[in-house]
């Protein structure tokens, strides 16, 4: 008991003697962590987030996509413009037609018709298989210029060209999904959509109505009847995912574009959020293990339309933490992060080496009268421990603040960032023992405080 009183007192007497210098230490060490993980993670691969939200198809990896920032009305503002608008469609399709880092986006909405629409169509035929099963009754709500309107819910899809093509959906009526018809030649012109095998003598090729979807109303022309059977993956980046029959929905189209010049916000920000749906909702097609690069990529070409970048889902936490950064700022990080955790070292190290020299007579003393080596060592790696451990608990605040809402902890950060501290603290007593071994106790005692 002597002697845990003993060693008890002596780390108060230390740390107390150099408590600044101490505390000083325990702030540098815990943004030295910090910064060390996340450059590890950046460089390294270290900490997969949304890994279960990924999949691997042949030698390419798919990662959904998001355009939220933690600022939304960045996006809300860039769409007051017509400039704004203009910038949103051509990120899209600068993105949607990278042949090296192809996107492509897929959804299962629900899709609003007029009532009067629908009954025109089927006349005394039933529509509820056409319906989703939880809101079959009509119900009045704005629909656009048309004022307060009878509305029904239709089941509904959206894909862009780059999904249909890859899905390969196949046409037995009219036409798919092109290039061409994509491409409206003014802002007022129906969009193309395709509806499922079910439809067939319902509806035809040509015939027009509006779909309200999304906030906005579509003027629309039925370009196709899709061959029956027709099927879709709801989540295409996902393992296990459940697949959806297209025989009974109404297909819209993301990727609208203009061709003559469009003068008010109104006339095009429907098609402008378009754009932005299909990202948020998109998929990049990732050649395996440049992930990091196509993140810079989205960075770059966000810079170049003022836009925010799209954050790629699956990346590791240091490459979605600095996916705003450039790579001159990246590198510069990594070189105060160096510097920084060496600096720190260095103080740990003459810290306590300045401690050793300077109590050199009083180890002598204690052990001149029969206190063992190990009695002086525990109380300065007691002493350095502290100094140590809470920039682990620095670390796991910060990160699990930072994964708060991801559904998967990269635990491994968590673990490394202990591992790194536990390695310090290795060489912290193999320091201490080498800078105490063979002490002489008569010649500490002859030196001088």
């Amino acid at each position: 008991m002597r002697k845990i009183r003993f060693m008890t007192e002596e780390f108060f007497r230390s740390f107390h003697k150099s408590l600044l210098k101490n505390l000083l230490l325990m702030v540098m060490f815990s943004i030295s962590l910090v910064m060390t993980v996340i450059m590890g993670s950046y460089y390294f691969g270290l900490g997969e987030r949304h890994h279960e939200s990924t999949r691997q198809v042949g030698d390419r990896t798919w990662c959904p996509l998001d355009l939220m920032t933690e600022n939304d009305s960045e996006i809300e503002e860039s769409l007051m413009t017509a400039t704004g608008c203009q910038n949103m469609m051509e990120y899209y399709e600068t993105l949607r037609s990278s042949k090296d880092c192809p996107i492509i986006s897929v959804e299962i909405p629900n899709i609003i018709m007029k009532e009067e629409d629908v009954k025109r169509f089927f006349g005394d035929r039933s529509y509820f298989n056409f319906q989703l099963e939880t809101r079959r009754e009509a119900y009045m709500a704005d629909f656009g210029d048309e004022g307060m309107c009878s509305l029904l819910d239709m089941k509904g899809a959206r894909m862009d060209l780059g999904a249909y093509r890859y899905f390969g959906l196949g046409i037995q009526e009219g036409e798919g999904f092109t290039e061409q018809n994509l491409k409206l030649a003014h802002w007022s012109d129906p969009i193309p959509i395709l509806l499922g095998s079910d439809y067939k003598g319902i509806v035809k090729p040509g015939d027009e109505f509006s779909l309200w979807c999304w906030g906005y109303v579509y003027p629309c022309r039925v370009a196709g009847i899709l061959e029956k059977g027709v099927m879709i993956p709801e989540h295409p980046a996902a393992e296990n995912t459940d697949f959806c029959q297209l025989d009974s929905r109404i297909l819209l189209p993301f990727g609208i574009q203009v061709s003559e010049p469009f003068e008010t916000v109104d006339e095009i920000k429907k098609y402008a959020y378009l754009s932005y749906l299909s990202l948020q909702s998109g998929i990049a097609q990732i050649p395996e293990g440049k992930v990091k690069e196509q993140v810079a990529v989205f960075r770059d070409v966000g810079k170049e339309f003022e836009l925010p970048p799209v954050q790629v889902i699956g990346t590791t936490m240091g490459v979605d933490l600095l996916r705003n950064e450039s790579i001159a700022s990246i590198r510069i990080l990594l070189i105060l992060s160096v510097t920084l955790s060496c600096f720190t070292l260095y103080g740990i190290f003459i810290t306590f080496y300045d401690k050793i020299q300077s109590n050199n007579r009083v180890y002598g003393i204690y052990l001149m009268n029969g206190c063992s080596l190990s009695m002086i060592l525990v109380p300065l790696l007691l002493e350095i421990a502290v100094i140590l451990v809470p920039a682990v608990f620095v670390s796991r605040l910060v990160f699990v603040r930072e994964n708060s809402n991801i559904y998967y902890m990269p635990e491994d950060i968590i673990r490394t960032a202990c591992v790194i501290a536990g390695l310090v603290f290795v060489v912290g007593i193999g320091v201490v023992a080498f800078l105490m071994r063979g002490v002489d106790t008569e010649h500490l005692i002859r030196q001088k405080d």
